[in-house]
């Protein structure tokens, strides 16, 4: 007969229940992220478990963990702010001398051969001194156990995790789970229990990976780009809205026109949305005005497909290993690695700010050799949140990379613009709901469909 476990003693965390995070973000991380009292959105609660079974293939051990299905059908994964939550059962069909069950949640930063444990929550679940294993006391009220276990028992846990710690001097937020296949860098979080026995007698461990996802979300937008939103209207541009955007400074670029082999310059500048703090899931509203004296280059530039503005990840982290500064000196410094990875690109269209074509009392003429277009960056919802801790950054930016457009050979090697920014993570489940708030930080979504590519 299949083993079925008893879930009744089980609490669903997800309850909507007050989780209230009163720390300021600490200094090494973007000041734009501010934290919000947040009520736990009530999502699908999975039971998840993990056992150890005996010679006849009986589960004997029973690690059972909750967690919210719409994160992972696979992992338990939980939000900050939100307690981690299950039970251990023990079905012993002979006597066991377990004298203590122990309960850890464990984080590690894995950069090389051995990992660095950075949080390390303990719970001891029974021990002898804690009396009757049915009926358990940490205030020393029962008598001490002094028999071996036998049938079944069941021990609830509730862990509650700080969403800060410290290494040193510096305090860091707990990073996001991450392990990717090309990356040698890791974050992992694993829940288990360990049942020990008494001298001769080998101890029995329980374990399994969670994932763990922290809460930070963009401080919010310009006034007038929160009554866009509402109101479902097209947002202002960078001159008409000069709060709700992040401008570079001006650039150059050269290129040559393969028609005359003639060489044209353009004078640029990028803009952004603010904050320069995006949700995953949403969108990097963009603008770049482009100012070139050549018709033929204008044209030649302003192609949507001529822009290649594209988001980057960037991994970086030590090993442990030193190098020297010299050749034949001793090394003393260590080496920091970093994997980059290039993957959303922007999609433009053509567009023109009304501060481009009228001022306050008049229409004036549109400068003939500057053109503004609008654009927008889709952010998977599968971004790994930015995250700083000890020797391991996850760290975002936007890179312009040099015009290509068929007739223009540019003479640009290097990217033109790097923009720094930071990825947020949305707790809400009904994130469309949100969007629609007046007061939202989220950027929506408002690609021209028809200058819309996909990478």
């Amino acid at each position: 007969m299949a083993y079925v476990p008893s879930t009744s003693s089980l609490r669903n965390p997800f309850a909507p229940e007050p989780a209230v995070v009163t720390e300021e973000p600490p200094s090494n991380l973007e000041s734009n992220y501010h934290q919000q009292n947040l009520t736990v959105e009530e999502g699908k609660v999975k039971e998840y478990t993990f056992d150890l079974v005996n010679k006849a293939g009986k589960p004997w051990a029973v690690l059972s963990v909750l967690g919210n299905e719409e994160y992972s059908k696979t992992i338990p994964t939980f939000n900050e702010g939100v307690p981690v939550t299950g039970e251990v059962r023990l079905d012993l069909e002979s006597s066991d001398s377990i004298h203590a069950a122990i309960l850890s949640f464990k984080g590690h930063l894995i950069t090389g051969i051995n990992p660095v444990t950075f949080i390390d929550v303990t719970n001891t679940l029974w021990s002898r001194s804690m009396g009757d294993p049915r009926n358990p006391s940490s205030d020393g009220s029962n008598s001490k156990w002094n028999e071996k276990l036998k049938g079944n028992y069941v021990w609830p846990f509730s862990v509650s995790l700080p969403p800060t710690i410290t290494i040193g001097s510096e305090v860091y937020r707990l990073p996001e789970s991450f392990s990717e296949r090309h990356t040698r860098a890791q974050i992992e979080y694993e829940v288990s229990v360990k049942f020990m026995r008494g001298k001769l007698r080998s101890d029995h461990r329980l374990n399994t990976a969670v994932h763990y996802i922290p809460f930070s979300r963009p401080s919010p937008s310009s006034g007038l780009r929160q009554l866009a939103y509402s109101q479902h209207t097209a947002l202002l541009g960078p001159e008409s809205d000069p709060e709700g955007w992040y401008n570079t400074s001006s650039f150059r670029t050269k290129g040559k026109l393969l028609s005359s082999n003639q060489t044209v310059e353009a004078i640029c500048k990028l803009s952004l949305a603010t904050p320069l703090c995006y949700t995953r899931g949403t969108a990097i509203q963009c603008a770049i005005v482009i100012e070139c004296e050549d018709p033929q280059g204008l044209e030649l530039l302003t192609a949507p497909e001529a822009i290649v503005l594209r988001m980057r990840r960037s991994v970086r982290f030590h090993t442990g290993e030193k190098a020297a500064a010299h050749f034949g000196d001793i090394p003393t410094k260590l080496v920091w690695k970093e994997e980059l990875d290039h993957s959303e690109l922007a999609s433009w269209w053509p567009a023109a700010d009304r501060a481009l074509e009228t001022d306050s009392t008049e229409t004036i003429a549109v400068n003939p050799f500057q053109r503004m277009l609008r654009g927008e960056i889709h952010l998977r919802p599968d971004l790994t949140t930015s995250s700083a801790i000890e020797y391991f950054r996850i760290e975002y930016s936007v890179v312009l990379f040099p015009f290509d457009a068929p007739g223009f050979e540019s003479l640009d090697s290097d990217p033109l613009v790097i923009q720094p920014l930071s990825v947020a993570a949305q707790l809400y489940v009904n994130s469309l709901v949100l969007l629609l708030h007046a007061d939202s930080s989220q950027n929506v979504a408002f690609v021209h469909t028809s200058y819309y590519h996909w990478s």
